[in-house]
């Protein structure tokens, strides 16, 4: 490529550029080769002139190109790298720039090329400065737009944060808007329609967020249901708006929602009503409105239940049934029914005689549930809200059915409150525990107001029953509470009398309370510990102590048996079932070798040990029972130890013959003892099991080298023998320090003088007198009853033909060892008192002896007859003369 030649002055300078017509001159004469070659050589310096000014502006044109987009286009500092509010200002530097650069290049270029390059730098200059100014214009629209927008926006979150505040708001934007619009070309319509929407936009979100906090005021985790005593026209307008359209001011197809009789929008409101309800409402009549606008159809409704309420004297009952049939219907009913107002007829008797079906069930629900809505859900709340004017009409509407749908689903939640409630209420009855019942307001107040005439019915059935349950709450706390005879006496004060007028709710109530006593008497006896342990603070303090301190049993076992002589509960367990089981496990379980493992258990139970453990020992497995019940260390330990080998394997060991004969001489040994367990209700049981653990100790007798007999008789001895005398069908504990003989006379005489008042007579004839069939039952019970050993070996049962011989009170007739034992020691027979003669030494005077067994008697018969009365001691009045005529 050929160099571009300089121009310093008005020389020019060759850098390598050669012209080819001088290299063929042939020099004849110098002076005419520059004649020739003159006009020539200008010619081609020109073109080359020219073509170097054409180089120079094209590379100045195109190093101002490179300058412009640099300026415009580097991310670090072109201009369209500044955004917003920093681009605002910047398009005239920028030119300058611009300009300087121009000037720049421009000095670098020789006059020639200059002009050139200027003309076109011009140009470029203007393409550039366009595109500055309109990206800093954009920048700055955008800029204000986005400020506009800002500001519009946190005046709309001002006004949704605080709906109250949402007029202020309002003002500021409306302001911001004018200001935007008149600076930005608008016209007042597009100013005004940008206004509208923002507004209408703000105050339906509003509406959105002063909802939020009522749902969450009436329906959230810690929502009360308020009741008020008289509902307010408020409140009772927001209920009718509910019942009469949902709140809706348009059906489901967008048009306004008219009822079959012509009522439209959310008050329903009849048109012929209309006007006279604008009038009292102090607006003009517009049927447009009355159709569209569910404000205006509101505020209709509301002037013209407020007339009714005035019209009637804020009777709500008066006033609701007007609204919905008419005033002149209801003046009517007036004349006919009688006028609440004036006390000759309640509220609730006018509104159950309105003839009107669909009235009588308005009125109802409206009356019924009003009470129960906030005042901050009220519709009135609702459109006196600073929002409401600039809602849209169908976002009223939504709002207005949103609102109207809080009272049912709050009257739902609060049934299932109420229902909660009164689980909770039942279970305290039962109980004992006192209850502060629901009243009829609260639960007139969850009553749902669409409800069905039957599901309304059928709710207060509900509540009705609940009522008469509540009813019981005395007695019931005496029956858990009190003794036994406590709660009889308190459920036979109930008994009606077939007079009563309510004979039948009283029979009702008579016989829950029957069943109550019956149950708790039944458990109490059943598992005394496991009661008192759900229901006597005493006792579940007690527990409480002995689950921190194992040592406490004692303690435990105290307040439990205080509380069973308090409520006079009859059985003798004192733990519960339950904690008796763990204590078996503890003892099963033990590695101990000997029966102390069964001792150490009942240590912690101090002085009620052995009552604690007659629990355990009837609780326990078969084998265990006897080992409790052996208070022979040895023979015990010889069980305990031998407890996991099966019967059959220990009498395998034997020949056959051995093992029969060990069998015979057991069952010769203990036949006297078996047979006064056999005629024990339950007894063949309790004998089985000391039958097979008496072969089991024979045949481990008989291991140590004992022979069949003489390990059956030790066996019998350390089992049964030791522990028991027999006589018939009755055994008697030697614990009992009482002598055979004397409890023998002692029944015999019991028995003697037993008389039809102390019996409940057995099944006969019913068509015989009850006093006939008395002396029946006696005259077969002398003569054919036995007395058996009661269950807990205290005493003598009396039975006949395997049935427990009752007492008047209905109670077995049972006496105990030592009772019998004083009757028998001063009516003894002629052989027993003749043996206590031969076995001591006596000093006779003449007389003495007679008087002495006279006074003795007495006494003891009159010490049972101050005794509280019961089979067992009612025989100290027939006693008295047999007695006295014996010692005669």
């Amino acid at each position: 490529m050929p160099t571009v030649p300089t121009v310093t002055g008005r020389q020019v300078e060759s850098r390598g550029f050669q012209t080819l017509g001088m290299q063929a001159f042939d020099h004849p004469n110098i002076g005419d080769a520059i004649a020739q070659v003159a006009p020539k050589a200008i010619d081609v310096f020109g073109q080359a002139k020219q073509q170097a000014d054409l180089a120079l502006t094209q590379d100045a044109t195109q190093k101002l190109y490179a300058v412009g987009s640099g300026l415009m286009d580097d991310p670090n500092e072109g201009l369209l790298s500044r955004q917003g509010k920093n681009a605002i200002g910047q398009a005239p530097g920028y030119i300058q720039k611009f300009d300087n650069e121009v000037q720049s290049i421009a000095g670098s270029l020789p006059e020639s090329a200059r002009n050139v390059f200027l003309k076109q730098a011009q140009q470029q200059r203007m393409q550039f400065a366009t595109q500055a100014e309109r990206y800093e214009l954009g920048q700055r629209r955008q800029y204000e737009t986005g400020q506009q927008k800002g500001y519009l926006s946190l005046q709309a979150q001002q006004a949704i944060s605080n709906p109250a505040l949402f007029n202020q708001a309002s003002l500021n934007a409306r302001a911001s808007i004018m200001a935007f619009g008149q600076a930005h070309g608008q016209s007042p319509e597009e100013i005004e329609a940008n206004w509208g929407q923002w507004r209408e936009q703000a105050a339906n979100r509003a509406s959105e967020s002063w909802y939020t906090p009522t749902y969450q005021q009436m329906m959230g985790p810690n929502g009360k249901i308020e009741i008020t005593d008289t509902p307010s026209a408020s409140q009772l307008f927001s209920a009718m708006i509910w019942q009469e359209s949902g709140g809706n001011q348009f059906g489901k197809d967008g048009t306004p929602l008219v009822s079959p009789k012509g009522a439209v929008g959310v008050a329903q409101v009849m048109e012929d009503t209309g006007p006279e309800a604008a009038r009292l409402a102090g607006l003009p009549w517009d049927r447009d409105q009355w159709l569209n606008d569910p404000r205006y159809n509101a505020k209709l409704g509301q002037a013209y239940f407020g007339a009714q309420m005035q019209k009637y004297d804020n009777n709500p009952v008066l006033a609701v049934a007007a609204y919905n049939a008419g005033p002149g219907a209801v003046d009517g009913w007036i004349k006919q029914i009688g006028d609440p107002r004036s006390g000759e007829i309640t509220n609730a008797q006018f509104a159950a005689a309105i003839p009107y079906e669909e009235t009588r069930n308005y009125v109802a629900k409206i009356t019924g549930s009003a009470g129960a809505i906030p005042g901050s859900a009220t519709m009135e709340n609702l459109i006196a809200q600073p929002f409401w004017n600039a809602m849209s009409p169908d976002k009223k509407s939504q709002m207005m059915s949103k609102v109207a749908g809080l009272y049912d689903m709050q009257a739902a939640a609060g049934r299932v409150a109420i229902q909660g409630r009164m689980q909770d209420d039942l279970a305290k009855l039962e109980a004992g525990q006192p209850v502060n019942p629901i009243s009829a307001r609260e639960w007139a107040a969850v009553m749902p107001l669409q409800a069905a005439p039957a599901e309304r019915l059928q709710m207060e059935k509900t509540y009705q029953q609940y009522q008469q349950a509540m009813t019981l709450q005395p007695v019931y706390q005496t029956i858990v509470q009190g003794s036994a005879q406590q709660g009889i006496a308190a459920v036979q004060a109930m008994m009606p009398k077939e007079a009563d007028p309510d004979f039948k709710y009283k029979a009702e109530l008579y016989s829950s309370a029957q069943a109550k006593l019956n149950q708790v008497q039944k458990a109490r006896e059943a598992d005394p510990g496991n009661w008192l342990q759900l229901n006597s603070p005493v006792v579940k303090s007690a527990f409480a102590e002995y689950q921190n301190d194992q040592q406490s049993g004692e303690y435990l076992v105290s307040r439990i048996q205080a509380e069973k002589d308090r409520l006079g509960i009859n059985s003798k367990k004192v733990l519960p079932d339950t904690m008796i089981d763990s204590l078996l496990q503890r003892i099963d379980n033990t590695q101990e070798s000997s029966v102390t493992a069964i001792q150490a258990v009942a240590q912690s139970f101090g002085k009620y040990s052995d009552q604690v453990m007659q629990q355990v020992q009837k609780n326990a497995y078969p084998a265990l029972q006897v080992i409790m019940a052996t208070e022979n260390p040895r023979a015990a330990n010889a069980l305990w130890q031998s407890r996991s080998v099966k019967t059959s394997d220990l009498r395998g060991s034997f020949e056959k013959t051995d093992a029969d004969s060990a069998d015979s001489s057991w069952n010769d040994k203990a036949k006297g003892f078996a047979s006064t367990m056999v005629v024990q209700p339950g007894g063949t049981a309790v004998w089985n099991n000391f039958n097979e653990q008496g072969k089991r100790l024979t045949y481990i007798n008989m291991q140590r080298g004992m022979s069949a007999s003489v390990a059956a008789t030790q066996a019998y001895q350390d089992i049964l023998g030791e522990q028991y005398q027999t006589s018939g069908t009755w055994r008697l504990p030697n614990r009992a320090g009482v002598d055979l003989r004397d409890v023998n006379d002692g029944a015999d005489k019991y028995l003697e003088s037993l008389t039809a008042e102390q019996i409940m007579p057995l099944i006969g004839d019913p068509r015989l007198p009850e006093e006939v069939n008395r002396h029946q039952s006696l005259s077969r019970i002398k003569e054919s009853a036995q007395w058996v050993t009661n269950s807990n070996e205290t005493g003598l049962t009396l039975m006949l033909n395997g049935m427990i011989v009752n007492g008047s009170d209905g109670r077995p007739v049972s006496v105990s060892f030592q009772d019998l034992s004083k009757l028998g020691a001063v009516n003894r027979s002629y052989f027993n008192n003749l043996s206590k003669d031969l076995s001591r030494i006596n000093t006779y005077t003449p007389g003495e002896s007679m008087q002495r067994s006279e006074e003795r008697n007495r006494q003891f018969v009159e010490e049972l007859g101050r005794q509280p009365s019961s089979p067992q001691t009612n025989m100290a009045e027939g006693m008295r003369d047999a007695n006295a005529n014996l010692y005669r």
